[in-house]
């Protein structure tokens, strides 16, 4: 009977092996529209910003140097939204790149409200610092942002958070 179970055990690990020549890039996935893309474009590989969170999906209007970003409600009073430069960093529950931030909006803004933000309704982010001005400049051409959305309960908990969207702007 321990040979039956030896040459089974032996036989799914053979199996579930598969060629060492497979490399992780050339697997392919169905985008929104219907056609087949490298993994490695496909962005909604990525987990949530902050794990243990209640997830947010977020909708950004595609290829725009000034986007629009929408989610479904959750009836969080504190929210927050931020374009980064460059990917996310974290520690535990830290953004420890917030110098990256080009862009924010807050519920604490007074403008947008939760679900529906358009890019005037935010802020500009310079070296870590909200901006004072109360125009917005609109993201650099042909340029590759990263994109999340986090939220807090009624006693500050991080409760809610979206994965990290890689975005492009348009060419103009």
């Amino acid at each position: 009977m321990g040979g039956f179970y030896f040459l089974l055990i032996s036989l799914f690990l053979f199996l579930s092996c598969g060629d060492s020549d497979e490399s992780y890039r050339e697997v392919e996935t169905v985008s929104m529209d219907g056609m087949l893309v490298p993994r490695d474009d496909y962005t909604q590989l990525q987990n949530q910003i902050f794990y243990g969170t209640i997830q947010i999906d977020l909708e950004i209007t595609p290829k725009s140097n000034i986007p629009s970003f929408a989610w479904r409600t959750i009836g969080s009073r504190f929210m927050v939204l931020a374009v980064f430069e460059d990917k996310i960093d974290l520690e535990g529950k830290t953004i420890t790149n917030p110098k990256d931030v080009v862009w924010t909006w807050h519920s604490g803004i007074g403008k947008g409200r939760e679900g529906n933000v358009s890019f005037s309704d935010g802020v500009d982010v310079r070296n870590g610092e909200i901006a004072n001005s109360t125009a917005v400049t609109s993201l650099e051409a042909n340029s590759i942002y990263y994109v999340a959305i986090w939220g807090y309960d009624d006693a500050y908990n991080l409760m809610y958070s979206s994965k990290e969207y890689k975005y492009q702007t348009s060419l103009r």
